[in-house]
């Protein structure tokens, strides 16, 4: 693939890869001295047995190595698909994924999601909601009885304009909304029905036996608005399949995986 030709088709690079040609070059200059430094630490590591300089070369640059990793996280696509368009077999798309990963994901942490103290006032403003995904049922998974499938259970904050502030640990399907709220111990002002037992601002209930009056249906329509700030942001994180499709990788890369679609995002947003 001829990177540095799409670089030149703005519309058509940022629908294959996710990201503009402006925000690519700018994360591909951030991220290239921080996956130099990993290298070189894994080089030097006592417990290495080969000398450095032995061993299989790298066929792709660093930027292509990045593309190549955009590509998957945008179409989800097999590892031989991937590989045949960038000219390598399939087991070499893992090999640079494994290493890649972690080092797009940790850039992410420590610039896009940062942790930083915020007001009372920002706190209230904050929007809470989780989403699920499919995946194969394994430890970590756990049968979800709002999608009737196995699933794996991710909870965000958001502010008005929709950036995330949090991105929670990622957990099995069949624990409530609630309880991962509880167990982040992240606060927020505004949550859905699944956020009962909180000291979030909430929609009014309906029920056979309560009928919701004029008054709570105006109050549910005005917190609608409010809230569906956060249902755009999963609308916009899910154009990447892989947090759309069945999840077929490692669980253990999951919120790696996540982080980096989000912090994407927000990227976008700055």
């Amino acid at each position: 693939m001829n990177i540095h030709k799409l670089l030149q088709r703005p519309k058509v690079f940022e629908r294959i890869f996710g990201a503009s040609p402006e925000l690519f070059r700018k994360l591909s200059q951030e991220l290239e001295p921080v996956w130099k430094e990993a290298e070189e630490k894994r080089k030097t590591n006592k417990k290495r047995e080969r000398a450095i300089g032995g061993g299989r070369k790298y066929v792709l640059s660093f930027e292509e190595s990045l593309a190549m990793h955009l590509l998957y996280l945008r179409t989800y696509a097999p590892y031989i698909f991937i590989g045949t368009i960038f000219h390598i077999d399939d087991g070499s798309v893992t090999r640079y994924f494994q290493k890649l990963r972690p080092v797009v994901a940790s850039k992410m942490k420590k610039i896009i999601i940062r942790q930083i103290p915020i007001s009372q006032k920002e706190i209230l403003d904050l929007i809470a909601d989780a989403t699920e995904q499919e995946t194969e049922k394994r430890k970590g998974t756990g049968y979800s009885g709002k999608k009737k499938r196995q699933t794996i259970k991710t909870q965000i904050l958001v502010d008005a304009k929709g950036r995330i502030k949090h991105i929670s640990q990622s957990i099995p399907g069949n624990i409530h909304d609630k309880k991962l709220y509880d167990n982040t111990g992240i606060k927020a002002g505004i949550g859905d029905l699944g956020y009962l037992g909180t000291e979030m601002k909430l929609p009014f209930k309906s029920s056979k036996y309560h009928k919701l009056t004029k008054k709570e249906r105006k109050y549910n329509r005005a917190h609608s608005r409010v809230r569906i700030v956060v249902e755009h942001v999963f609308a916009h994180l899910k154009k990447f399949r892989i947090l759309a499709s069945r999840f077929r990788n490692r669980l253990e890369y999951y919120n790696d995986i996540f982080l980096t679609v989000a912090g994407l995002y927000n990227l976008k947003l700055s």
